[in-house]
């Protein structure tokens, strides 16, 4: 379930769109590239066509993902969730219910250094482990005020398990929430991940996120509890 994962964030944001392309078709994910006078604020603009690593990725609420510029994504985040998407299905989960992608209008404006302007950044809602199944909610789930750090997998003390560790099976989702963010934070898979712990705007969501121009191997910022 914790396989090591083969790229890191910063490695995945040098692929150019030909590179980005072939990884993900080489990985089974199904994606349609999007016209650049579509989503011409997105260096490779593509849409989802299907799963990545056998997990959905939904806008709950929106009418037509075909058109939602909600759903536009930079391949190369598709290709950062690639280790992420296979390491929830490892532990049973089979759909990401997620805010938006890309972003456009007033909060574009407000916020014009966000990664979602770029369609870089992800803000997730929840999971759920199938059709029918409860939607575990990151407002409702997300263990606030728990994880200061993350714990060394090579630990050693299996007997008293620290927020953070890989998950058991059939662990609560609050304990999938923190394994995620600490196999996010271990392996550079992202740039950004912001938490509930963050602040008020984020009561609601992880979001992460990828950046121009950072060291290799990532030294990601997340925003740990007393960090």
């Amino acid at each position: 379930m914790s396989a090591t994962p083969t790229l890191n964030a910063t490695e995945i944001m040098r692929m150019d769109s030909r590179r980005c392309h072939e990884h993900l078709r080489s990985r089974g994910v199904a994606f349609a590239t999007v016209e650049r006078d579509q989503a011409p604020e997105v260096a490779i603009p593509v849409r989802l066509r299907g799963p990545i690593a056998g997990v959905e990725f939904v806008i709950p609420w929106s009418d037509d993902p075909e058109t939602d510029h909600h759903a536009i994504w930079d391949c190369r985040l598709v290709a950062a969730m690639l280790p992420l998407a296979s390491w929830l299905r490892g532990h049973g989960f089979t759909e990401v219910q997620y805010f938006s992608a890309l972003r456009r209008g007033r909060i574009t404006r407000a916020k014009p250094r966000s990664r979602h302007n770029v369609g870089l950044a992800i803000d997730i809602l929840g999971f759920k482990r199938g059709p029918g199944q409860p939607l575990y909610k990151v407002e409702e789930h997300y263990p606030r005020r728990t994880l200061r750090s993350c714990p060394s997998p090579t630990r050693g003390d299996t007997r008293h398990r620290a927020p953070g560790d890989e998950p058991l099976p059939g662990a609560p989702p609050g304990d999938v929430y923190l394994g995620l963010v600490c196999h996010a934070y271990r392996f550079g898979l992202v740039h950004t991940l912001l938490t509930p712990d963050h602040d008020r705007d984020h009561h609601n969501h992880l979001h992460l996120d990828l950046k121009t121009g950072q060291a290799s191997p990532p030294d990601p910022y997340f925003s740990f509890h007393g960090r």
